[in-house]
């Protein structure tokens, strides 16, 4: 029997269900090491790591990447990812694989980050943890700029909270994408779509996922707008994907009446 779930609000409503305990992000949280011992630890962390995740990428959800091609047009210079968010260790792992060989960090919740016994590991693997202060906001993004303008990759779901294996893109505001026109940095759409296994070894769908871009910002126009269009543009362009493709419903999605 599949799993439904109920939801009222698709802007807010969250299905993750890991019940972690979010810690404050304090405002001089330390994105970007330069410490050597601690970058030498990120470097073992990630070479150990890889080769695990995509071991599970590819034998548990069996994904395959089309499009992948685009991202070639970037390959001298940092720049944002932007996916739909369907899958809490699917959507941690995917950015690594993607960006390849080029290091990708992620922006998360605080709670991906207050998990106790794992947090500098979470931390090295490249969690980028949202502010808890509108302060340390200015932080975040200084850190965000030095990422980028070192060529290395962000990635951010904009949809915000997880619905597990949903096929349809929800709603999604502006505020993932001033980032990407603040650092002048060209953007890519991910997008994974689910499909049925023909072999009913293990339960969960096989997975494919589409890139593609690169979309610009738009500094012609006075900032808002350019924000604005960026967001229109990648909206679009995962819409355009799960659409075109046969949506398999591994879960039921249900709305409440409000």
């Amino acid at each position: 029997m599949k799993k439904t779930y109920y939801y009222r609000d698709e802007l807010n409503d969250d299905f993750a269900g890991t019940k972690i305990k979010a810690e404050k992000i304090p405002e001089n949280y330390k994105y970007v090491h330069r410490n050597v011992f601690y970058r030498i630890g990120e470097d073992i962390m990630r070479m150990l790591a890889f080769p695990v995740i995509l071991l599970i990428l590819k034998f548990c959800h069996l994904i395959r990447y089309k499009n992948k091609k685009v991202l070639k047009k970037a390959k001298k210079q940092g720049y944002f990812i932007f996916g739909n968010h369907t899958n809490y260790m699917l959507d941690a792992y995917n950015p690594s694989i993607i960006s390849f060989p080029k290091r990708a960090y992620i922006v998360v919740n605080p709670d991906a980050v207050s998990i106790k016994g794992l947090k500098t590991a979470v931390k090295m693997l490249g969690a980028l943890p949202i502010p808890s202060t509108l302060k340390g906001m200015k932080n975040f993004q200084s850190a965000m700029k030095e990422l980028i303008s070192t060529k290395k990759v962000v990635a951010i779901y904009p949809e915000a909270h997880i619905w597990p294996y949903y096929t349809d893109i929800r709603p999604f505001g502006t505020q993932s994408f001033h980032y990407a026109v603040d650092c002048n940095a060209p953007c890519f759409a991910y997008t994974s779509v689910y499909k049925e296994r023909k072999l009913k070894i293990m339960k969960r769908p096989k997975v494919i996922t589409f890139i593609d871009g690169p979309f610009y910002p738009d500094l012609s126009l006075p900032k808002k707008a350019a924000i604005e269009k960026l967001r229109d543009e990648i909206y679009a362009e995962m819409k355009k994907r799960v659409d075109e493709n046969p949506k398999y419903n591994f879960c039921n999605y249900v709305r409440r009446n409000r």
